[in-house]
C-alpha cells in the first residue's frame, strides 16, 4: 500500500506534464560488473539500476525533472532491492554532446525480510550517441541503514558507480 502512495504522485506528474522527453535508463554497477567486491560477490554480479525520468519544467538549456528508480542486486547474502522517487536538475549540453544531471531521491531498501528507508544523491554524465540514445556514467551516494542494522557496518553511506544507456521516447 505504501508503494502506491509513492507511485501516484509520479503518475500524476506524467499525465500532467508528460510530453515527449520521457527517458528511461538501465545501468549496471561497474565494480560488480568488472571486479566484484570483497564480500563474496564475483565479477559479473548483477546490480541493475533503472530510472524513468519525466521533465516537469524546461529552461533554455536545462530542465527540472521527477523520476522513479528501481535497483536490484543479486548478491551472495540476500538480494538487494531499492525503490525510490525523486527529482533532479539536468543540463542538456555542458560541452557539445556531453550533458549532466543531478538527482536526489527518497526510497526504501528491501533486504532479507526487512525494509529500510533511505535517501540518495547522484550525479550523471551523459554522452549523446544518437538521436534518442545516450551513454551514461552515474556516481551515487546512498544511505544504507540495512548494512548498519543487519551486518553491523559502521558505514552509513555507500558510494556506487554505474555504467549504462538512456533512451529518450
Amino acid at each position: 500500500m505504501k508503494k502506491i502512495f509513492l507511485i501516484i504522485p509520479f503518475l500524476l506528474t506524467i499525465s500532467i506534464y508528460g510530453q515527449n522527453n520521457i527517458e528511461i535508463s538501465l545501468q549496471q554497477d561497474a565494480r560488480l560488473l568488472l571486479i566484484g567486491d570483497k564480500k563474496g560477490n564475483d565479477a559479473l554480479t548483477v546490480n541493475l539500476l533503472s530510472k524513468l525520468e519525466v521533465p516537469i519544467y524546461n529552461f533554455e538549456n536545462s530542465y527540472l525533472l521527477t523520476h522513479i528508480s528501481v535497483e536490484y542486486a543479486d548478491l551472495n547474502f540476500k538480494n538487494y532491492q531499492r525503490y525510490a522517487i525523486g527529482s533532479g536538475f539536468g543540463i542538456n549540453s555542458i560541452y557539445r554532446k556531453l550533458g549532466a544531471v543531478a538527482y536526489v531521491d527518497f526510497g526504501k531498501i528491501y533486504r532479507q525480510t526487512q525494509g529500510f528507508y533511505s535517501f540518495s544523491f547522484s550525479g550523471e554524465l551523459n554522452f549523446k550517441i544518437g538521436n534518442n540514445i545516450k551513454l551514461i556514467v552515474t556516481q551515487q551516494v546512498t544511505q544504507r541503514k540495512d548494512l548498519m542494522k543487519l551486518y553491523n557496518s559502521k558505514k552509513e553511506f555507500i558510494i556506487s558507480g554505474f555504467l549504462g544507456l538512456k533512451y529518450n521516447f
